[in-house]
C-alpha cells in the first residue's frame, strides 16, 4: 500500500502559498506600484501598512489550507483508485 507523500504536498502548496501572497500584495499595491513607475515612490512602510491587513492575513491562510487540503485528498484519492485496478 503507497502512503501519502506529505513532502511533496508541502513543497506544492508553499509555492502557491507564495504565488498568492506575490498577487495579493500586487493587487493591494497597484496604486503604489503606478506612483513609483513615474518616480514618485511611497515609503516602504506605507507599502507595508496597505497591503499586509488582518483580512488579508485570513485571506491567505484560508487559502493555503483549502489548497493544502485540496492536494492530500486529491493524493488519496490517486492513491486508493490505484489499490482498486490491483
Amino acid at each position: 500500500m503507497e502512503k501519502v507523500n506529505h513532502q511533496k504536498i508541502i513543497i506544492r502548496t508553499l509555492l502557491k502559498f507564495l504565488l498568492i501572497v506575490f498577487i495579493i500584495f500586487t493587487i493591494n499595491s497597484w496604486p503604489s506600484i503606478k506612483q513609483s513607475l513615474n518616480g514618485n515612490v511611497p515609503p516602504f512602510d506605507y507599502w507595508l501598512d496597505h497591503s499586509f491587513k488582518i483580512s488579508n492575513i485570513i485571506l491567505i491562510l484560508g487559502f493555503t489550507a483549502y489548497f493544502y487540503y485540496k492536494d492530500l485528498t486529491d493524493q488519496r484519492e490517486l492513491i486508493e483508485k490505484g489499490n482498486r485496478q490491483d
